[in-house]
């Protein structure tokens, strides 16, 4: 298990996505315990900050998880890293898929406030004929609103967005039986659910 790392080169504020654990892969993560919320309504439930990295398999379905978040991660969904454009202007755009493993590294940070934030690498995006979904628990008062929104913050922009604004596929799913936060992503950096 590897230790949380303090030192980061970029951080984007990135919050609420979880990625992890492949159910196809390896993983590695840090070697803490979750600490209860202090009056925290956005926390990641079962969370803990620290650097981790998975190893999966692009050809086959993984389902990648992190304290009680997921990310389902169809079968060729990865848009091949070396020869596939990045950025908003190519989200639709089709992609050969990735054939060798990959290895995603997150960093989770704050996870245990209302600050929480995720930041992942390499950048990639996923291919318009996949569907690939983010499903974020929190506790349950980021749920009591409908306006919760999981709001996409990368490298392209100074502040978080609401991606659906400009493509409802991308809308955000507020599911307050069971206090998670959902929707599709098309392309990785980082994601935070606000208001």
């Amino acid at each position: 298990m590897s230790k949380p790392k303090m030192a980061l080169s970029k951080v984007l504020v990135v919050a609420l996505s979880l990625l992890v654990a492949a159910c196809a892969g390896e993983s590695t993560s840090p070697n803490a315990h979750p600490s209860a919320p202090l009056d925290a309504s956005k926390a990641l439930v079962g969370a803990v900050d620290g650097v981790y990295e998975y190893s999966i398999d692009p050809n086959v379905s993984n389902t990648l998880t992190f304290g009680s978040s997921h990310l389902t991660l169809p079968d060729h969904a990865i848009c091949a890293l070396a020869t596939t454009s990045y950025g908003p202007e190519h989200w639709d755009e089709g992609c050969d898929a990735e054939q060798g493993t990959v290895t995603i590294t997150a960093v989770i940070r704050n996870a245990q406030t209302n600050n929480p934030s995720i930041e992942f690498s390499p950048a990639m995006r996923f291919s318009p004929d996949r569907s690939v979904e983010l499903f974020l628990q929190v506790d349950n008062a980021a749920t009591l609103s409908s306006m919760s929104q999981m709001l996409y913050c990368g490298p392209f922009s100074a502040y978080c967005l609401d991606e659906s604004r400009n493509d409802a596929s991308l809308l955000t799913t507020v599911d307050v039986v069971n206090n998670t936060v959902f929707r599709r992503i098309k392309h990785f950096s980082g994601y935070t659910v606000a208001e």
